[in-house]
């Protein structure tokens, strides 16, 4: 099984190449609390930013939206990502879930 994996850099890194983004330091990261979900947040000239890196029924997903100040939606993009191209960003962990490593065991 795949988990993604990500800290602020990479995650700035991964969105840099859909988007120009400000300075690593005007970016915020957020890790969501019991999944492997990330986001950063940034403000634009007249608004906000944000984006999003999560996983969908095991395909990793990127979404970008990009708000006014009001709040109001001035864009969304999806973007599809590859397993691969995370994996050799170093942005994917793969690990044994318990049901696999009893079949590995020889138990079913």
């Amino acid at each position: 099984m795949l988990r993604l994996k990500a800290n602020k850099t990479s995650l700035y890194k991964l969105v840099a190449d859909f988007m120009p983004l400000p300075g690593i330091r005007r970016v915020d990261f957020t890790k969501a609390h019991g999944t492997p979900d990330y986001w950063l947040e940034w403000a634009t000239g007249d608004g906000y930013a944000k984006a999003f890196l999560s996983t969908i029924m095991g395909r990793p997903l990127l979404s970008i939206t990009i708000r006014d100040a009001d709040g109001s939606q001035l864009s969304y993009k999806v973007h599809n990502l590859s397993v691969d191209g995370l994996r050799d960003r170093g942005m994917v962990e793969e690990f044994t879930t318990a049901r696999g490593r009893r079949r590995a065991g020889g138990k079913a």
